[in-house]
């Protein structure tokens, strides 16, 4: 089987490799949080040295937990509003739609022409699943995928807007509100202390990447924009996941139980 080079731009995209490398990972578990079969189909065909990504065990484990909640944020969007539009922003490497395709959901894969020339390659696109190359900071793709009054519409935004700049994220969340009110969206975010010790361990494992965006609490984002209203919340902290390593009493530490975690906005309408 012939192997590709990833070759990227900017180093938000390299981030992706994390991610599958995960997935894959756990896929040799007796029982994986997630079932993923084609990550490891993935690994098998990207030339890299995957003994480069200095995470331990655990940060492996949350990148799988964070995976397994916005699927299941999406499961329970799909079975509210079958036929909907699914837009991934910073899709990267990720099967979401194989897991979670109900036969009937219109979906759209967005992230940046260099990821999604690699992607093509690597996994299939479809009549309902379509790749779309393009910055989710450039938000002419709303119009450009028909989103505005094309029915109920889900943005998923998975560990791509804490690496970008406030100003941006909030630009991004004006725009959708504005062209496709109703829409709903689901991402995860940080708090300034999380984003502080997220960026310090980014450095000792060697990452280029770092968390530009951190909120103290997740309502903050209703006072963007009239409409914007925060509708459901996960923690990784208060739904500790044994294989993450973490000690159960950090739940009960001020300012850590909810530092890092998704929500779900509605966004107007």
């Amino acid at each position: 089987m012939a192997t590709l080079t990833p070759q990227f731009a900017d180093r938000v995209s390299q981030t992706l490799l994390i991610p599958l490398w995960a997935r894959a990972l756990e896929q040799g578990e007796p029982d994986p949080l997630v079932r993923d079969p084609l990550a490891a189909e993935i690994v098998a065909q990207i030339d890299y040295d995957w003994r480069r990504i200095r995470l331990s065990r655990g940060d492996l484990v949350q990148c799988v937990v964070r995976l397994r909640e916005f699927d299941r944020f999406v499961r329970d969007f799909l079975v509210l509003h079958p036929s909907a539009t699914v837009v991934h922003l910073g899709c990267g490497l990720d099967a979401r739609f194989q897991r979670v395709d109900d036969g009937l959901v219109r979906w759209f894969d967005l992230d940046l022409p260099d990821v999604i020339a690699l992607r093509r390659k690597l996994l299939p696109e479809s009549e309902r699943n379509r790749f779309v190359p393009g910055s989710a900071l450039e938000p002419d793709w709303i119009e450009q995928l028909g989103l505005s009054g094309a029915g109920p519409v889900l943005i998923v935004a998975e560990a791509v807007l804490v690496y970008l700049e406030e100003v941006g994220v909030r630009d991004l969340l004006v725009a959708l509100r504005g062209r496709c009110p109703g829409a709903e969206l689901i991402t995860d975010m940080c708090t300034p202390l999380a984003m502080r010790l997220d960026n310090l361990h980014l450095l000792v494992t060697r990452s280029s990447a770092r968390i530009r965006w951190a909120v103290r609490d997740p309502r903050e984002l209703e006072r963007w924009a009239g409409g914007i209203q925060l509708m459901e919340s996960f923690s990784y902290f208060e739904h500790l996941e044994p294989r993450m390593g973490l000690p159960a009493w950090l739940a009960r530490v001020p300012g850590l139980s909810r530092a890092s975690s998704i929500q779900r906005y509605r966004l107007g309408g």
